[in-house]
């Protein structure tokens, strides 16, 4: 069993060490204009915003209860990247929040540079999956 532990603690230290490594920048922050535009999308209470990755800028509004997230090409969100597994994760509805799940990924979903299994998002969390950073917004 010490043998499955040890096993387990090393797949995480790779797991952390791969994106670690990427020392992945974010140039463009979010501006002010950007930010009350997305106010005035009808409809529109939770997001995602493309900060790193082919489509930067590109809005993704939240409006179904589960978002699935991969390689996987009948993704809700699609990312054609290698690092990302077909089935990476997926954000859920729970009650008035969205909440981000990995579902088993080789290389992990990070929140604010740091690694997650699930959380609740915040709005101005920053989510990165491989190559690819996301902006979460919400709106009362």
């Amino acid at each position: 069993m010490d043998k499955n532990l040890n096993k387990n603690n090393n797949f995480k230290a790779k797991k952390t060490e791969s994106i670690i490594e990427q020392k992945i920048e974010i140039k463009e922050e979010i501006s002010p204009e950007l930010f009350e535009s997305l106010k005035e999308i009808p409809g529109s209470k939770s997001g995602l915003i493309v900060l790193k990755g082919p489509n930067v800028g590109e809005k993704i509004l939240l409006n179904k209860a589960i978002f699935k997230i991969g390689r996987d090409a009948n993704s809700d969100i699609f990312l054609d990247d290698i690092t990302i597994s077909r089935k990476h994760a997926q954000i859920e509805k729970t009650d008035n929040n969205y909440k981000i799940i990995d579902m088993g990924s080789l290389n992990g979903v990070y929140i604010n540079g740091k690694l997650v299994e699930e959380k609740i998002l915040e709005n101005g969390d920053k989510i990165q999956i491989g190559k690819y950073v996301f902006y979460y917004f919400y709106f009362d």
